[in-house]
């Protein structure tokens, strides 16, 4: 009898290693279980794979024979050759360009939920957005909403209930709220999808899944858990992704810049920003009894924290020097992220702020370049009327904290027109550039700050977060849509000769 050897699958996606070894990839990133579990090091992902994702997204049609109404098949075809390319980027291409879409051919949970995602996408894109009630949900939206929310439940309910599916409806579900600018129901689909993938690590960790899928599901997902701590500072990230010994220094933390790869630096900078995020939780009671009453281990870890993110700072600029085209884009955007959680550690420690002085400046440096790198995707963008959408760059986080932090005017009126600037996304997640830029205007018209310039110097004591503190401090989890509502409203007392406090009243 003759035997018939199977052959062994090639790796097309896969590492390098995999590759060139020609065996199945378990693509697990930043380094794949095979090549580990083998004793080989694992020679990473080529920068190719971003590209044939796009390539094969441009050419993707929808067969007749995909289940749902003509409707459907269409929204579903845009997702594939517009949503998908926003939602990617400066994030993983793969993941919304091809793998969800694999799931969504066997999942109708999930081809819903995408299909529900691109009619918001789209209708998101090309509507006026100097008309407040742009973002309010049409009655199509509101049926699809409430179509992709009953088929999840009918599908937990169910003998055939997979994880996989909650996890990737979670943070679809997420990305539509987002684009709808309801902030507090996307924060709330996405602790329920991060409580359940805490559980089901405790049960059967991510790290030990062959699925390709998993792994990216638990990166994305502690991306949107700092993103939300970030827009709502009262909430503390759900995921604790630091280990005692990188805490202690008894695991590096940060690899070297010769030897790790882009992958390696995103989730270094994510652990170090969920450990921040947790160590200001910690400390925030003390924020306003003085810095002596600090106790000396949290005074300890926050100058850990500073020094961590200071050599992450220059290994990723090391590391961007070997880099060119997107991939450079992707390190400045690093860079400003640890440059701005750098800033935020520093400003309770007056040691820290001597050292980190002139960071905002640098932080908007970065903003401008990475803005001026986007060519690929500005080009996209097509007339004014379109608004751009992105997931987690926190670009748009960034420039409302320079604006509420710095105490030289001269950087919020740039941080300000930055959030003008034609390449950057006009909404990233949960974050609005037009409520930011209004959010900023209505605090400034409101506060008794002192003039801008005094004898040609900059007011050292100009600070908008403190100048209007109790407005701030009252808001809950609506974020800045709360402020905007409150300052809308105060305005409105004001014009017909009322003079009531920001918050008494209003809330």
């Amino acid at each position: 009898m003759k035997v018939t050897r199977k052959s062994t699958p090639k790796s097309r996606t896969g590492c390098i290693t995999c590759k060139s070894r020609r065996v199945k990839c378990d693509e697990t990133k930043p380094h794949c279980i095979r090549c580990m579990r083998s004793n080989r090091t694992c020679g990473g992902y080529t920068s190719l794979e971003s590209t044939n994702v796009v390539d094969t997204i441009k050419a993707y049609n929808i067969p007749f024979k995909v289940p749902g109404s003509r409707l459907d098949r269409q929204l579903l075809h845009f997702y594939c050759v517009e949503a998908a390319l926003s939602l990617s980027s400066f994030s993983d291409a793969d993941f919304w360009s091809r793998l969800v879409l694999q799931r969504c051919h066997h999942q109708p949970v999930i081809r819903n939920a995408l299909v529900t995602l691109s009619a918001i996408y789209r209708d998101y894109k090309f509507k006026d957005d100097a008309r407040p009630e742009s973002d309010r949900p049409a009655l199509q939206h509101l049926q699809l909403i409430a179509r992709s929310h009953k088929q999840l439940r009918i599908h937990l309910c169910s003998p055939d209930a997979s994880i996989e599916v909650a996890l990737i409806c979670s943070v679809v579900f997420y990305t539509f709220e987002a684009l709808l600018g309801n902030a507090v129901q996307a924060i709330r689909h996405l602790d329920q999808g991060l409580i359940l993938l805490k559980r089901s690590q405790a049960t059967a960790p991510v790290q030990n899944a062959t699925d390709a899928i998993l792994p990216r599901l638990t990166v994305l997902f502690a991306s949107l858990d700092i993103q939300a701590s970030t827009y709502n500072p009262n909430r503390r990230p759900i995921l604790s992704l630091i280990s005692p010994l990188e805490q202690s220094r008894l695991v590096p933390l940060i690899l070297d810049s010769s030897s790790s790869t882009l992958a390696d630096a995103q989730m270094a900078l994510t652990k170090l920003q969920n450990w921040m995020l947790h160590h200001l939780a910690s400390s925030y009671p003390y924020k306003k009894k003085g810095l002596q009453l600090l106790p000396s281990d949290i005074l300890l870890e926050r100058h850990h924290l500073y020094d961590q993110l200071t050599r992450y700072i220059k290994t990723v600029s090391a590391y961007s020097t070997h880099l060119s085209g997107p991939s450079t884009a992707n390190c400045l955007l690093l860079r400003l992220q640890a440059r701005m959680f750098r800033t935020i550690v520093a400003e309770d420690v007056p040691s820290l702020q001597f050292t980190d002085s002139d960071s905002l400046r640098k932080c908007l440096q970065d903003i401008s370049a990475v803005l001026e790198s986007m060519l690929g995707y500005s080009s996209t963008q097509g007339t004014p009327a379109q608004r751009s959408f992105t997931l987690s760059t926190q670009l748009v986080a960034a420039l409302y904290y320079i604006c509420m932090k710095s105490n030289h005017p001269s950087i919020v009126d740039m941080a300000l027109s930055l959030l003008r600037h034609k390449r950057l996304p006009h909404r990233d997640g949960v974050w609005d550039a037009r409520t930011v830029e209004a959010v900023v205007h209505g605090i400034r018209r409101s506060s008794k700050l002192p003039e801008w310039r005094i004898g040609g110097q900059e007011a050292t004591d100009y600070r908008l977060e403190y100048a209007n503190e109790d407005l701030i401090n009252a808001v809950g989890e609506g974020g800045l849509y709360e402020i905007r509502e409150m300052l809308r409203r105060h305005e409105q007392y004001i014009m017909c000769g009322d003079s009531p406090s920001l918050v008494s009243g209003l809330i």
